[in-house]
């Protein structure tokens, strides 16, 4: 019932922008919206997916956050945080986790609404906004145990206080600005970015109809930069004390590098495996560097049109083209192609080029596809003479459009071969005594244990029982890749060595749970 209202009050708005009322999308409209993203995600929570893998990581983390361990752990640490927070009313880390997503997944609604309108105009941070409900990627991520739906909603914040600080040059905005920037970093390392971005913006242009003295450029600047360090110099400090030095991150490291011979036949390849960037390198081997980004953009581009959806990508594309010459901000459209530049020409090619990292720019090209939107309509309008058709043509349009989106994104499940882990975890926790460990090659099934977890090594039988024993393993999970790491595995599986447990069978996947017999030989 409350689902149907809210559609009832969004075609009323949109009928009335559409027909040139002056009633306007105000707060009550956007959070109406934000209130419907809600109901939405709901289901994500009662019919949780499968975990993935670097989910058992924030978990982990966030664990330790709880304990009062505030050290650094392997990721930043703002989602472990607010899995930790959620952790008070949601005792289930694993559902903990997920309704920190659902929530910041909802409330994408507000930045990508008021960022369409900033730069464009209201009838477009409408449109973005309901894009943003109902996208299939930003609405399975909004059940996920991962930083996504997080950084969604940092990313479309940070670009957001950073046009309106760049824009008006008020101290509430430039402040916001360097907030949400620090908040996302602190959820992903390449956030630190958006400052340079920023920086260049209002260093070298003046906003539209606006002359800008350098003192106060430069005053912007500074000012962006104290309240990025004010939120994340805790964790830069504390980096330094574990790792020994100044750096981005434990997973990413951008260092100057050494101009000696000896480095100079570095591969800009063997920097992406280190998910390193030496600045030494990139100058010696130019020709190798364009190469890794001419194919990196081409790659991240094929990525993000499958997870942005190839129907939204044809409206993108319509509305970026089109919307020049319209009494629209350039300099708006330049400052969102900025930060794809930064992510496309240099976050994907050097670190992550997969269909998951290129989704992080989804919720700032939202505007565009809008418009777009709006251009077929235009089109229609002046094609076709009857009223009646005018007047519901768009709401059917944007209807369909709407709802073919979350079709997709109920019916994509991609973690469905993941669930026979799940239930060998599970039946693992119900059935067998706690205490030891688990070895196999993913986390999931010693996630649902509750088992400490140890990855099994790319090894001959005898090694991998000898590492297992040596590090205490009681369990040993093997599933149908262990041929390809440990050609022979099964065929050298000795009764003394390993107990068979329980086989697990789901299609073409299998999941085998082994005791291991301790000997006096084994004994670690």
């Amino acid at each position: 019932m409350a689902v149907k209202r809210g559609l009832e009050y969004l075609k009323k708005v949109f009928s009335a922008l559409w027909n040139g009322e002056k009633e306007t999308v105000d707060r009550k409209f956007i959070f109406g919206l934000f209130l419907f993203a809600f109901l939405l995600r709901l289901p994500l929570l009662i019919f949780p997916e499968v975990i993935h893998n670097d989910g058992t990581e924030y978990i982990r983390h966030a664990k330790q956050i709880l304990s009062g361990d505030w050290s650094v752990g392997r990721g930043h640490p703002l989602y472990p945080a607010l899995i930790a927070l959620a952790h008070f009313f949601s005792p289930n880390d694993e559902i903990a986790g997920i309704w920190v997503s659902v929530i910041l997944g909802a409330l994408l609604i507000f930045p990508v609404f008021y960022l369409g309108k900033v730069i464009f105009n209201e009838r477009i941070g409408m449109i973005s906004a309901l894009f943003a409900a109902v996208h299939p990627f930003l609405y399975i991520s909004s059940g996920s145990v991962l930083t996504e739906s997080t950084f969604h909603f940092l990313i479309a914040s940070s670009v957001l206080f950073g046009w309106n600080a760049f824009d008006q040059g008020r101290f509430r905005d430039i402040f916001l600005f360097g907030f949400f920037t620090s908040l996302s970093y602190l959820t992903r390392p390449e956030s630190i970015g958006f400052l340079l971005i920023f920086s260049l913006w209002v260093f070298l242009t003046n906003p539209a109809g606006k002359t800008r003295r350098w003192t106060k450029r430069i005053g912007i600047i500074l000012l962006a930069i104290f309240s990025f360090f004010v939120f994340s110099s805790p964790y830069l400090i504390q980096l330094r004390q574990e790792t020994g030095k100044w750096q981005i991150s434990k997973k990413v490291s951008v260092s100057t590098g050494s101009f000696s011979e000896e480095e100079a036949g570095l591969p800009v390849e063997m920097i992406k495996v280190k998910k390193e960037i030496r600045i030494s390198s990139l100058i010696k081997s130019p020709l190798s560097v364009a190469r890794r980004v001419g194919a990196g953009i081409l790659q991240s581009l094929y990525k993000f049109q499958q997870v942005y959806t190839p129907l939204l990508s044809l409206l993108l594309i319509l509305g970026f083209l089109l919307n020049k010459g319209k009494n629209l901000s350039m300099k708006g459209n330049l400052y969102l192609v900025s930060y794809l530049a930064y992510f496309f020409g240099f976050v994907h090619p050097f670190f992550w080029v997969t269909r998951r990292y290129t989704s992080h720019v989804i919720s700032i090209c939202l505007p565009w596809a809008a418009f777009g939107f709006l251009e077929i309509i235009h089109w229609a309008y002046h094609r076709f003479d009857k009223d009646a058709f005018r007047k519901r043509f768009p709401a059917i349009l944007l209807a369909v459009i709407l709802m073919v989106l979350f079709i997709q994104g109920r019916v994509l499940h991609p973690r469905e071969h993941r669930v026979i882990q799940k239930e060998a975890g599970l039946w693992m926790k119900e059935h067998l005594p706690q205490g030891g460990k688990i070895m196999s090659r993913l986390p999931q099934e010693a996630f649902y244990a509750e088992l400490p977890w140890i990855r099994i090594p790319e090894k001959e039988y005898e090694n991998i029982l000898k590492d297992a024993c040596s590090k205490g393993v009681k369990y040993l999970i093997i599933d149908g890749n262990i041929e390809k790491d440990s050609p022979g595995f099964w065929g050298k599986i000795k009764e003394e060595d390993l107990i068979l447990i329980k086989d697990f069978k789901d299609k073409d996947r299998r999941r085998v749970v082994f005791e291991i017999v301790y000997s006096e030989k084994k004994e670690p």
